[in-house]
């Protein structure tokens, strides 16, 4: 692991112990675009980077792989997993099911000081498209979604969108790479407008909308 990436790990504050840590941390560098498919890793490379014994990393790995962000190669080192037509039109189906309706659950529990921080995040995010910055656009981009989804308490549909975010943001991170900003549309607009009327459907309508438009964008890449 670079000493770039391990400079985008947030320290490990006293509250988390290691193992939730190296977990974590793992989950923002793959949710955040900073792993891409196929690269790969020790478990001592990644306990060397973090300063940590190999066991925290050894039980993060498995709990991602169990999840389907990382594979194990033959050779025993750990992989981001590739995506393919058939893992990818499964995404989409539960995406479009079950983030609209995270989104409603969140929505009543979404005050004035969160509905700020949305739209600041957004106001970065139109920023990262117009400078070409595609590091900070999947940084937003993922900020805005969750910014919504974890407002409201969901012990059951959070964890399960987490985890199609793990499998395909490392994917949404190269084809981002090569489309390139300019090409990138959202309804991140119509979300917030949706929220500022508590209205839920137009908030389904919109997250639908901008999970349709960006998985599409997604899909064609996939079969070029």
């Amino acid at each position: 692991m670079s000493k770039d990436i391990l400079s985008k790990v947030k320290p490990r504050d006293s509250k988390h112990n290691t193992n939730e840590w190296v977990y974590n941390s793992l989950c923002q560098l793959i949710l955040t675009g900073e792993f891409v498919p196929g690269i790969s890793f020790t478990f001592r490379g990644i306990a060397n980077s973090f300063g940590v014994s190999t066991m925290p990393v050894r039980e993060a790995a498995k709990r991602l792989i169990s999840e389907g962000a990382l594979d194990m190669s033959e050779k025993r080192r750990i992989t981001v997993s590739q995506m393919s037509q058939s893992k990818f039109d499964e995404l989409m189906i539960a995406r479009l099911n079950l983030e609209p309706q995270l989104s409603v659950l969140a929505l009543k529990h979404i005050d004035s000081k969160r509905l700020k921080l949305l739209i600041n995040i957004d106001k970065n995010l139109d920023y990262a498209i117009s400078t070409g910055n595609i590091e900070d656009y999947i940084k937003y981009n993922y900020q805005f979604h969750f910014g919504i989804y974890e407002a409201g308490s969901s012990p059951v549909l959070l964890p399960l969108v987490k985890t199609l975010w793990l499998r395909f943001s490392p994917f949404y991170r190269i084809v981002a790479g090569r489309a390139g900003t300019q090409t990138m549309k959202d309804f991140h607009h119509s979300a917030i407008d949706a929220i500022k009327a508590k209205d839920s459907v137009a908030l389904v309508e919109a997250i639908h909308s901008d999970i349709l438009e960006g998985m599409e964008m997604l899909n064609e890449s996939l079969n070029e």
